[in-house]
């Protein structure tokens, strides 16, 4: 990928105002370029992480929970890499102890610690983690949010890249490890010097006031992974970036477990029976703007069945089950009547 000028120029400022100012420029400028080079990439990330999992699973207060020591060792080039870090739990519903006993984590790194290994260029990065450590099924639930995220990806440039990792959590208090799959997920900051966008916290803004082709690309697609766990004027699950301050914002959806396609095995007692229903909650357009909209997805179609068939670590039965959701949708968008009736008819507004 081309990375953009504006992008390695706005990085090589934040390394040189971090804690770099002894690296010569040549290093700044291959750190930035690395940066933007990490969720490029598809190969997946093995590692094991040593810190105090005792005490991180206990410091869940968002208000008072602090960063953890911990050691990262790194399968790089047939060797191993030890990176020194610090982790600390993160997130909302899933840093609950009801329904996770694994939180959500966020890495923090020092840059003279990680160069020349493959976290070069990183400052913080969020890990999706597998939620219960003996479920099977959230097991499966966290590789098919992973999809979610890689879909978007193939269907707009504005959307949160993922990477995946194979993670060995190893607990230094009692000496305990278990192995699972997660994902590091981009931050906003870096979505918006990759994309010139800045980020805007503007709540009770309408779906009106963004840009059209964006929000009801947005709402289809979560129309088609049956998620109704999102809103703009809430500013829930969404994240909205503009150009300049003249111009409408663009919205840009994350946090997919409450889906049917996800099928997280928390989702269906907490979103209750409206999720199971596929409601739309996109804005009501004329049917030449939705059709033009439909038109996308249909010239979409392979990229997104391909992004689930050759997505090697889904068991087969899930992954049968995730191409019939994404079936199913198309069956709905290439029946005129059928897509009126949900996207025009049954649209609120």
């Amino acid at each position: 990928m081309k990375i953009s000028l504006l992008f390695v120029c706005l990085l090589l400022l934040s390394l040189a105002n971090a804690n770099n100012k002894d690296l010569d420029l040549a290093t700044r400028e291959r750190i930035a370029q690395s940066a933007e080079r990490f969720f490029d990439q598809e190969s997946i990330i093995e590692m094991t992480v040593e810190a105090d999992f005792t005490a991180l699973r206990s410091d869940r207060d968002r208000a008072t929970n602090e960063y953890h020591q911990a050691t990262i060792t790194l399968q790089e080039d047939g060797g191993n890499v030890v990176v020194k870090s610090k982790v600390k739990t993160r997130g909302n519903f899933r840093l609950k102890n009801e329904n996770c006993d694994f939180p959500p984590l966020r890495f923090k790194f020092k840059t003279s610690h990680v160069i020349n290994t493959v976290f070069e260029g990183q400052d913080k990065l969020k890990l999706v983690t597998h939620c219960r450590d003996t479920s099977l099924l959230m097991q499966q639930a966290v590789l098919r949010e992973y999809l979610t995220y890689k879909m978007y990806n193939s269907l707009s440039d504005n959307s949160l890249r993922v990477r995946m990792v194979k993670m060995k959590y190893v607990d230094t208090q009692y000496d305990d490890e278990i192995v699972k799959y997660g994902f590091f997920i981009e931050s906003v900051d870096q979505m918006s010097r990759r994309t010139g966008l800045e980020e805007v916290e503007m709540a009770n803004l309408t779906q009106d006031q963004l840009i059209q082709d964006n929000i009801i690309q947005l709402a289809l697609f979560n129309y088609m992974i049956g998620n109704t766990d999102w809103s703009v004027p809430k500013l829930h699950n969404v994240t909205l970036l503009r150009s300049d301050r003249h111009s409408p914002p663009v919205a840009v959806p994350y946090d997919f477990d409450m889906s049917e396609f996800v099928d997280a095995c928390y989702m269906k007692v907490y979103m209750g029976r409206e999720l199971l229903e596929n409601r739309y909650k996109g804005k009501k357009v004329p049917m030449d703007v939705l059709e033009k909209a439909i038109d996308n997805y249909t010239a979409k179609r392979k990229a997104l069945v391909n992004t689930i068939l050759n997505f090697d670590y889904l068991d087969l039965d899930k992954k049968q089950e995730c191409l019939a959701i994404v079936d199913s949708f198309y069956e709905t968008i290439n029946n005129k009547q059928a897509a009126r009736r949900a996207f025009i008819a049954e649209a609120k507004k």
